[in-house]
C-alpha cells in the first residue's frame, strides 16, 4: 500500500549521511539557516557571504551570479537530527546537526572523571558521587549551605562536599606538603568549566595552644578532572603542623557564590591571597613553615615588636 507524501514525512528512517556535505564550503562549519547559493548551486552560510569581497561572484566557480536563499538545503539541515555524544552517560537528546555543538557545550550529562590513579571511570556528577563511595570507600558526601560556615576535620585524602542549595559537588582534597604541613584544595566538579569562577571559599584555622591564626580566601576552580587526576596547581591553602606530634586539625570552611556584580567589575581573585594574622607571642612557639610568604610576614611582625624598657 502506497503512502502519501504527508504520511512519509512523519515516519522516522535511519539513513547514512556524510555530514561534511552539510558544512559551509568557506568556514567548514555546519550550515544553518539562512543558507545562500549561487546560480550553479554552490552553497554558503550567511556570515561567510557577508564577508565576501565580491558578493556578485561565486566563491567557488567565480561565475558572475546573484546569491539567493536555498530553502531546500535549509529544510534538509533542519531535519537531520544527531544524537548527543553523551548518550552513553544518559542524554537522550537529538538536535539538529548545526546546533549539536551548542547543546553538547551545555549538556548536563557530560561526564566528569574519577581522580583516583588508574581508575578511568567517567560519568555524570550523580553517578560519580556513588562511584566515589562504593568504588573507593570515600566518606559520604558532607552537605552544607552556601555562605554558612561549617567545621571540617583535616585528614589526608579526598572527600566530597555537596551544596544543598544548588546540588553542586565540591572535591575537598588534603595532601602532605612536607615541613609546611598539609596542603588543601577545594574544586567544583562540573563538566563545563567556565573561565570565570562561580564560587569563592574561605578557610580559617586557629590553634589555641600556640596562638596561631590563619585564614585564606580564594576562588574555587571548576574542573571535570578530564586528565583523570587533580591539577598540580589546585592546592590553595596550607594547614601548618603547629602541634607536636602533628594532630588532626579542624578548620572552618565557608563557600559562597560570586555575585554577578563582582564578576562584571573584575574583582574576583584568580590566584590565592592568603592573609596570615599573628596576635600573640605564642606564634613563635610554632615551627616556621617553609612557606616563603609566611616567613616574610613573621619577620615583619618581629621587627615591629619593641622590648619593654
Amino acid at each position: 500500500m502506497e503512502q502519501s507524501a504527508g504520511q512519509r514525512s512523519s515516519v522516522a528512517t535511519n539513513a547514512t549521511v556524510d555530514l561534511e556535505v552539510l558544512d559551509c564550503t568557506v568556514c567548514c562549519h555546519p550550515l544553518k539557516p539562512p543558507v545562500l547559493q549561487c546560480g550553479v548551486g554552490h552553497v554558503i552560510c550567511s556570515p561567510c557571504h557577508g564577508k565576501l569581497p565580491d558578493k556578485n561572484r561565486c566563491h567557488l566557480c567565480a561565475m558572475d551570479t546573484e546569491y539567493k536563499r536555498c530553502f531546500a538545503v535549509e529544510q534538509i539541515v533542519r531535519s537531520i537530527l544527531v544524537p548527543c555524544r553523551n548518550a552513553g552517560y544518559g542524554c537522550d537528546a537529538q538536535t539538529a546537526y548545526h546546533d549539536s555543538d551548542r547543546h553538547e557545550d551545555e549538556c548536563p550529562h557530560a561526564p566528569c572523571f574519577c581522580p583516583e590513579p588508574g581508575c578511568g571511570f567517567a560519568g555524570a556528577t550523580t553517578s560519580l558521587l556513588a562511584h566515589f563511595t562504593r568504588g573507593h570507600g570515600w566518606p559520604p558526601a558532607m552537605e552544607f549551605r552556601r555562605a554558612t560556615a561549617f567545621d571540617l576535620q583535616v585528614q589526608e585524602g579526598k572527600r566530597v562536599l555537596r551544596d544543598v542549595d544548588g546540588g553542586h559537588l565540591f572535591l575537598f582534597d588534603v595532601a602532605p606538603a612536607g615541613p609546611a604541613g598539609l596542603a588543601g584544595a577545594v574544586l567544583l566538579l562540573e563538566p563545563h568549566a567556565g573561565a570565570k569562577p562561580r564560587f569563592e571559599c574561605r578557610v580559617a584555622f586557629h590553634c589555641r595552644a600556640t596562638g596561631w591564626r590563619q585564614s585564606s580566601e580564594f576562588s574555587v576552580r571548576s574542573t571535570a578532572l578530564s586528565g583523570g587526576s587533580l591539577p598540580a596547581d589546585c592546592y590553595a591553602f596550607v594547614v601548618p603542623r603547629v602541634a607536636h606530634p602533628p594532630a588532626t586539625a579542624s578548620i572552618i570552611v565557608s563557600v559562597r557564590e560570586v555575585s554577578k556584580k563582582r564578576q562584571r567589575n573584575g574583582d574576583i581573585r584568580q590566584h590565592l591571597k592568603s592573609r596570615v594574622n599573628f596576635d600573640s607571642w605564642g606564634l613563635f612557639l610554632a615551627p616556621i613553615t617553609s612557606n616563603v610568604y609566611t616567613l616574610i610576614r613573621t619577620i615583619k611582625y618581629r621587627l615591629k615588636i619593641k622590648p619593654i624598657s
